[in-house]
């Protein structure tokens, strides 16, 4: 922790965490970067920020990519159909289970039940 102190003695207020301010150029690097495809998490780690900064700089960039291509769009589909899981699809394809959900329903997919499936008593 980092205390201040001036002529009246220790500032009371203590800071835990100091703010970590992106030059210009440091911020066109960022988006580069997101732009080449590498993960907010990534990013947040290699540039000392939080990853909702991250988001902050991109949505101010005006920047944005499809969370997932066609080609996976179909591949989620086909793998949901077979009886996989949201969040397996979504760890196969390095996305968010929720992702996987919201692009599934846009493709008019009936999303199952969550939860654990009942199994029949034995007699």
């Amino acid at each position: 922790m980092t205390v201040f102190e001036d002529a009246r003695g220790p500032n009371v207020r203590v800071l835990r965490q100091a703010q970590r301010r992106l030059s210009p150029a440091e911020q066109e690097r960022l988006i580069a970067d997101y732009e080449t495809g590498a993960r907010v998490c990534e990013l947040a780690k290699d540039y000392g920020l939080h990853r909702r900064t991250v988001v902050g700089h991109v949505a101010r960039a005006g920047k944005t990519r499809p969370v997932m291509t066609e080609a996976q769009i179909d591949e989620a589909v086909t793998l949901y159909g077979d009886g996989w899981t949201l969040h397996n699809v979504g760890q196969r394809l390095g996305v968010a289970d929720q992702a996987v959900r919201r692009l599934l329903v846009e493709r008019a997919v009936t999303i199952r039940p969550g939860g654990r499936r009942k199994v029949a008593a034995v007699a």
